[in-house]
């Protein structure tokens, strides 16, 4: 198989970046509709509807951070390629824990908002 070149490389580690941002935000879409739909329809839900729909928002969420972690590992790949050739690439710590804390964090408040009880008189 043919060696890539640095700027082929490097090119893929930005297009794995953005998949990994765009997977981010199909995240932020999900949990924010379901949230919305949540209160939208929350007269309508029973016990057994609210586990459903906490159970379909897990699997979801743990799809995306599957996917994200898969190129995630292309990048740590990609990236030990190049130190190979001399190159070195600051990883993206800091953009890293801040996606996990707010992934984790918006997931524990999509499941509090999912079973949460509203009081219905003002």
């Amino acid at each position: 198989m043919e060696q890539l070149t640095i700027y082929e490389a490097i090119q893929l580690i930005r297009i794995n970046e953005d998949a990994i941002s765009t997977q981010f935000q199909v995240w932020l879409t999900i949990s924010f509709s379901t949230i919305v739909a949540l209160f939208a329809g929350r007269s309508l839900l029973t016990a057994k509807i609210k586990w459903l729909v906490t159970l379909l928002y897990l699997l979801s969420s743990t799809a995306i951070v599957a996917t994200s972690l898969y190129f995630a590992e292309g990048n740590a790949q990609i990236t030990a390629m190049l130190a190979e050739m001399g190159v070195t690439l600051a990883p993206p710590i800091f953009a890293s824990i801040s996606y996990f804390v707010l992934l984790i964090a918006g997931m524990a408040t999509t499941v509090y908002f999912i079973h949460i009880k509203l009081n219905d008189s003002p």
